[in-house]
């Protein structure tokens, strides 16, 4: 089966919607409202096409002939993003808990050196000690001293 348009041309997916984003398109109509955009008839008939819509498309029509506010709505890469904020170290420490402990009980098991375990753990706590170090302190002001409230 080929595409009319050529391959790859097939437009993203729209993503669904829940109760956080239909309350911020609430709220972003309530301000049109207040600002006299639209009357109490077009704002009623636009919030129930809010609470049917499905997704982000549908929840959009809604706003395409208002100004500014209409919701921020996430995007499709939004939670890529979060994966990037896990720090390498703890990433590191799971990885070294989770093969290291079940290597170490084999090796226990096989040659009687229940020593092992502790070298996994060791390792970790280690691991998760540098990458504290390596933190920017918080709490302080500009001048590296303990951070005080202005009187």
């Amino acid at each position: 089966m080929t595409n009319a348009d050529g391959p790859g041309t097939h437009p993203p997916p729209a993503l669904r919607i829940g109760a956080p984003e239909r309350q911020m398109a609430r709220d972003a109509l309530e301000v049109h409202l207040d600002e006299e955009r639209l009357d109490a008839d077009e704002f009623a008939r636009r919030v129930a096409v809010c609470e049917q819509a499905v997704d982000q498309t549908e929840l959009l029509k809604i706003f395409a002939d208002l100004p500014a506010p209409c919701p921020q709505l996430p995007s499709a890469d939004a939670p890529a993003e979060a994966d990037e904020d896990m720090q390498p170290g703890l990433l590191a420490g799971c990885l070294t808990l989770g093969l290291g402990i079940p290597v170490a009980i084999v090796v226990g098991v096989v040659y009687g050196t229940w020593w092992a375990l502790a070298v996994p753990v060791t390792v970790t706590v280690t691991m998760a000690y540098v990458e504290h170090l390596r933190q920017p302190p918080r709490g302080r002001g500009e001048s590296g001293g303990p951070h005080r409230p202005s009187d």
